[in-house]
């Protein structure tokens, strides 16, 4: 019957000390996960000279942004940040056009984040829909990201030869850039972009994130520029296609406009072709005005 007991004492502290190790087991593997959670940013990783960022935006959206590197006989000339269009993959202008080859060539580093569904609204509101709320912010971009990248590379300094450029939602973005920080881009370029926002009030990518225009008509012109093109001072190309059925026309053809009515001394370039659409079809069409516009005007 001793025996027995001391057994049974056994098999029961063997127990307790199985399930203390598990238990530890399961706190060290929460503890790094949370470890994992509250990082900011991964290790660069290098492939072909080129570079990947991660920047962990928020809770649940993970910012990735390519760095690619001129050839090493070219001189290295200035940036190019480059905005890709509303959920388009951010290398699909590389892809798809010339525009990357041809500017890396002329010795620029390109920087293309990938944003996938933001908008460059400034901020999430009460109304901004729950999937869109992991999206960065134009704020974020310019607050936090951009500030990582100039000390971290000594990229888009202010008195820099920088230039930004997008198309489609990533040519308002460029815009948005150039007006927030004219300081530090000498350029800017937008494709098809948007402008005045109040004259898209049934456009669901707007309202989506800002609320309807009739509940808050303040809030979509913070969300602009177009009210303010008095204090818009970056030279900058404007190009549209008449035929877009993305993005009307007039909204670049106003905003163009506007900026030389303000600033008629400005270097400023407006084009809309005709026949041009929504597409990279008219965006490869733009790509040597474009880089020719970003080398006059350094």
């Amino acid at each position: 019957m001793k025996y027995f007991s001391q057994a049974i004492f056994i098999f029961i502290l063997l127990i307790i000390v199985a399930v203390s190790c598990k238990n530890e087991t399961k706190k060290e593997t929460v503890n790094k996960e949370t470890t994992i959670e509250i990082v900011d940013t991964i290790p660069d990783i290098h492939r072909m000279n080129d570079t990947i960022l991660f920047h962990k935006y928020d809770c649940c959206f993970v910012v990735t942004t390519e760095i690619k590197y001129p050839p090493e006989d070219k001189e290295i000339k200035g940036t190019i940040l480059l905005l890709h269009g509303w959920n388009l993959p951010a290398d699909e202008w590389c892809q798809k056009t010339t525009f990357c080859d041809k500017a890396l060539n002329k010795g620029y580093i390109l920087i293309i984040p990938d944003y996938k569904k933001s908008n460059y609204c400034l901020e999430m509101y009460p109304q901004t829909i729950a999937d869109y709320q992991k999206y960065p912010t134009i704020t974020w971009m310019l607050d936090i990201q951009i500030p990582h990248l100039q000390e971290t590379f000594g990229f888009l300094l202010p008195g820099q030869n920088n230039n930004v450029a997008g198309i489609s939602t990533g040519g308002r973005g460029a815009t948005l850039m150039a007006y927030y920080r004219p300081e530090i881009f000498k350029n800017a370029a937008s494709l098809s972009g948007d402008f005045d926002i109040t004259r898209m009030t049934d456009e669901y990518l707007y309202y989506s994130f800002i609320g309807h225009y009739s509940d808050f008509p303040d809030r979509w012109q913070k969300e602009c520029f177009a009210y303010d093109c008095e204090n818009y001072t970056v030279p900058t190309y404007i190009g549209h296609g008449q035929d877009d059925n993305v993005s009307p026309v007039l909204q670049s053809q106003m905003m163009y406009d506007s900026i030389r009515k303000y600033h008629p001394d400005l270097k400023i370039k407006g084009h809309f072709p005709a026949l041009a659409s929504h597409n990279y079809d008219y965006w490869e069409s733009e790509t040597d005005a474009v880089l020719d516009f970003f080398e006059c005007c350094k």
